[in-house]
C-alpha cells in the first residue's frame, strides 16, 4: 500500500503552523489544539502502516499563555450588588442577575437560561444546564435568597402563561446575553468602577474569593462546571500576590506593631 504525504505536504503544514505562531498570542491556545488533531492523525496513520514513520511529533508543542481574567475586589463586588438602585424599573431583576453572576458563579448564559423549575427553594440549590450538556447543582445563599423573594412577584405580573424563564426581558421573554451585558457594565458604573467589567468578571471573582478563602479547587471545579481541572486550574495564578497581602493583612505575626 503506497505512503501517503510527501516532505514537501510536511513542509506545508510546518510552515502554516509556524504562520499561525507568529499571529496574536491568544490564539496559540487554538495552535495547540489543531497541532494535537494533526498529531493524533499522523500517529494514527502510523500505526495502520500508512507512514514509513512516526511523525506525530515532528513539531514541537507551542508557547502559549492565558490571560489572566479580570476580577473584582470582594469590596467592588459588593458595592455593584448592594448599592445597585432596586427602586428602579427592573431593578429587582438586575441585582438577581448580578447576584447569580457573583453569588452562584454562573455564566452570563446559564444565568439568562435560568427558569423557574430549575430552583430548589427548600433546598437552596439551582439546577445549572452548562456547556456541552452538563448539568450540575450550585447551591446559592442569603443574597440570591433575598434578591429572588423581592423579584420573584414583580416577575408573576409580567410573566405570560408559556413563559418560563427566570429573568425576563421588558418584552417577558428571557433575557438576553446583550442585555445582561449592559446591566453589568451599568452596575460597574454606578459602583464607581472605572475598568470594563463583564459578567464574566463576576464569576471570576466568584472562584477567585473562593480560592482566597481557602476552597479546594476540585470542589470548585464542579460549582463553575469546568469539563477539565486544568481550566479551573488557571485561577491559581492569581493567588501568591493576594495571598501575601492576606497573610500580612490577617496572620497576628505578620501585622506591624502600631503604639
Amino acid at each position: 500500500m503506497p505512503l501517503i504525504g510527501t516532505p514537501l505536504r510536511y513542509n506545508q503544514i510546518e510552515t502554516k503552523l509556524a504562520l499561525l505562531s507568529q499571529a496574536n498570542e491568544w490564539q496559540s491556545i487554538t495552535l495547540a489544539r489543531k497541532l494535537s488533531a494533526v498529531r493524533s492523525l499522523l500517529r494514527f496513520l502510523y500505526e495502520m502502516g500508512y507512514l514509513a514513520e512516526d511523525l506525530s511529533n515532528f513539531w514541537e508543542n507551542p508557547r502559549f499563555w492565558r490571560k489572566i481574567p479580570t476580577y473584582l475586589t470582594p469590596e467592588e463586588a459588593r458595592q455593584m450588588i448592594e448599592n445597585y438602585p432596586t427602586d428602579r424599573r427592573h431593578g429587582w431583576r438586575n441585582r438577581l442577575l448580578l447576584e447569580l453572576l457573583y453569588g452562584a458563579g454562573l455564566r452570563v448564559s446559564e444565568a439568562c437560561n435560568l427558569r423557574l423549575e430549575d430552583i430548589n427553594h427548600q433546598e437552596e440549590m439551582l439546577l445549572i444546564y452548562g456547556k456541552g450538556g452538563k448539568v450540575r447543582w450550585v447551591p446559592y445563599g442569603r443574597g440570591i435568597r433575598t434578591a429572588l423573594e423581592a423579584y420573584l412577584p414583580h416577575r408573576a405580573k409580567q410573566a405570560t402563561q408559556n413563559t418560563t424563564a427566570l429573568l425576563l426581558s421588558q418584552k417577558g421573554g428571557a433575557l438576553t446575553r446583550i442585555q445582561a451585558f449592559t446591566i453589568v457594565r451599568e452596575a460597574a458604573r454606578l459602583a464607581g468602577i472605572e475598568r470594563p467589567i463583564s459578567p464574566h468578571a463576576l464569576r471570576h471573582s466568584y472562584a477567585t474569593h473562593l480560592l482566597l478563602a481557602g476552597m479546594d479547587i476540585a470542589y470548585l471545579q464542579q460549582l463553575l462546571g469546568h469539563a477539565s481541572l486544568t481550566t479551573t486550574q488557571h485561577y491559581l495564578q492569581l493567588l501568591p500576590r493576594d495571598l501575601a497581602q492576606a497573610v500580612l493583612q490577617y496572620h497576628p505575626l505578620a501585622k506591624e506593631v502600631r503604639e
